[in-house]
């Protein structure tokens, strides 16, 4: 979509959003004055669509290389536009074919690695991408994913659903954020049975190398999951979420959105966190507390 139908200054293409946090040139995002220091990130890209809060200071060098857009409630301003990208998405979507092989259904532009199985009953979506030696078990759902080399994917595992972010209007009535990103998925991961991994809302849903994911987890979107991270059954990880390496998170713990767990850290079983663990600590109960050995 070319920014000119925002503001006929700017003449540059929009391929597709990103977050304030970690933007990405020719991406369209949002920020409200909580998140006020996360502008300045946008130094590092070029040619974005940025949808901010009335008070919010731009410098000039910025307003050079971006397209601002200010309103009293940019969330919505940024819903609305993400609306008519994704009907452009998906008109495109629509007009493509699938095929049946084997029982197994593949859209189009599918890559399938050296040595993979894909199991009978499983739906791998159009333009996803699987490496090499994976092991895909029946009725798994894949889409809007990338997935690297030795994965498992357990049965009925739902990969790249849609995120579950809403906006109001001035109504007050709701209206659900298109998801946009992908979940990218590295080497030698595992994916539990029942686990629902939603795509990235204005990025990606990262998960890294050796990753492992017990059954019945769900990992929100634009979730960030680093090395040798582990998560056990039953467990909620809200979207934004930043798990650092060798991270560790038990039995049917809850994860609050946009909180950080450091390296090494570890959440006890049935935890529910509300605030960012430092790196080596361990947290335990609702809320969750640091837990001192006496």
């Amino acid at each position: 979509m070319n920014v000119k139908l925002i503001d006929s200054n700017y003449d540059f293409e929009i391929v597709g959003a990103s977050y304030i946090g970690k933007p990405c040139d020719n991406t369209f995002m949002f920020a409200s004055r909580k998140v006020e220091a996360l502008v300045s990130n946008l130094k590092t890209a070029n040619n974005c669509l940025v949808f901010l809060e009335n008070g919010i200071a731009v410098d000039d060098e910025l307003k050079n290389s971006h397209c601002f857009v200010f309103s009293d409630n940019p969330q919505l301003e940024y819903s609305r536009f993400s609306l008519l990208f994704a009907k452009e998405k998906e008109d495109t979507y629509l007009a493509k074919k699938y095929i049946e092989k084997n029982h197994i259904i593949y859209g189009e532009d599918v890559s399938i690695g050296n040595g993979t199985i894909i199991e009978p009953g499983c739906f791998i979506d159009h333009g996803v991408v699987i490496g090499n030696n994976c092991r895909i078990k029946a009725k798994s759902v894949i889409r809007n994913c990338t997935i690297g080399d030795n994965v498992l994917v357990n049965e009925n595992a739902l990969i790249g659903a849609n995120g579950f972010n809403m906006a109001e209007d001035e109504d007050g009535n709701k209206m659900r954020i298109p998801t946009l990103g992908r979940v990218v998925i590295g080497d030698n991961c595992e994916i539990g049975a029942f686990d629902n991994i939603s795509a990235g809302s204005g990025g990606d849903t990262v998960l890294e190398n050796n990753v492992k994911i017990d059954a019945l987890v769900h990992i929100g979107h634009d979730v960030f999951l680093h090395k040798n991270v582990e998560i056990t059954a039953g467990s909620v990880i809200g979207g934004f979420v930043e798990i650092e390496e060798h991270g560790y998170v038990g039995i049917h713990s809850v994860l609050r959105n946009r909180i950080k767990i450091g390296k090494n850290a570890f959440v006890g079983m049935g935890a529910v966190v509300t605030k960012s663990v430092d790196d080596g600590v361990t947290v335990v109960g609702n809320p969750a507390k640091p837990f001192e050995r006496k």
